[in-house]
């Protein structure tokens, strides 16, 4: 992985946090190489926290509607086509479907997840938690293409999943969506859309009710032009599933940050030569 040059202060604060407790229980006193080396692997540990979050940030700060692929939390903001090539939401885009974005907000309550029945049509629901594993991929490949709901809770819920849903707990409060539906060219577009519609996001309090008001929270302080892998590299202080592969981990999200689980999407990439060095014009 390219270490954003910014990452030696980052890593030294972190190591000193880990270190000032060590000190005060052990008379053995640790080397500034051996905090470098904590502070790294402290940074890649927690490198897509602050990337989903920023993602997450700059994805639902907009009124629905006013901005490409973008809306507040809790609703489904389905593209109509496919992204400008401008786009830097994610940081890289698919070519053969069209997108169906949803951030969940489970802090108050489980949400349920509604997909329409696409006919056959390959569509996946993948649902990563803020560490960027995808934890449920609900789709074609896994729950067919009828239609069905999928009950997503938060950490720690205890409730009773109502009959005919399917259980998908996250591992943390907040949850991206990254719904993909197929699709074969700008022909095919009205087929799609009709299928986007049917896919909703309902708290389950308010499940076969009218929906709620929508209601938008805009942070002032979160840079909306900037994508977050920028963002997050210039800080100062199996791909989907990573176990505890946390330099994988970190690698995935700063170069295909919203990854598909392989069963669904391979995505071949090559970001450096034999001998590790960057790609370049003289190659």
């Amino acid at each position: 992985m390219l270490i954003p040059p910014t990452l030696t202060a980052v890593a030294l604060t972190v190591a000193a946090i880990v270190v000032l407790p060590l000190t005060s229980q052990a008379q053995s006193k640790i080397t500034a190489e051996e905090a470098h080396a904590i502070g790294v692997d402290a940074d890649l540990y927690f490198y897509p926290l602050p990337s989903m979050d920023l993602t997450r940030k700059q994805f639902t700060g907009s009124e629905p509607g006013k901005e490409f692929g973008k809306d507040p939390m809790n609703m489904f903001v389905s593209v109509p086509q496919y992204p400008p090539a401008d786009f830097n939401g994610a940081v890289r885009s698919n070519s053969d479907t069209l997108y169906s974005i949803a951030w969940l907000d489970l802090t108050k309550e489980p949400l349920v997840i509604t997909a329409p029945d696409t006919k056959g049509r390959f569509y996946l629901l993948p649902m990563l938690d803020m560490w960027t594993d995808v934890y449920a991929s609900p789709g074609w490949l896994t729950t067919d293409t009828e239609a069905g709901q999928f009950l997503v809770t938060p950490p720690g819920w205890t409730g009773t999943v109502p009959a005919g849903m399917g259980h998908l707990p996250a591992s943390t409060p907040f949850v991206w969506v990254i719904g993909q539906t197929r699709t074969d060219g700008a022909a095919d577009y009205a087929a799609v859309h009709k299928i986007q519609a049917g896919y909703t996001v309902t708290p389950l309090s308010r499940s076969g009710k009218e929906p709620e008001a929508v209601t938008v929270n805009v942070d002032a302080a979160v840079d909306r032009q900037i994508p977050p892998k920028i963002q997050v590299d210039s800080m100062s202080a199996a791909t989907g599933v990573y176990g505890n592969y946390h330099l994988k981990r970190a690698i995935v999200t700063q170069v295909g940050h919203g990854t598909n689980l392989p069963n669904d999407a391979i995505y071949p990439l090559n970001i450096g030569d034999s001998n590790g060095k960057p790609l370049g014009s003289t190659h």
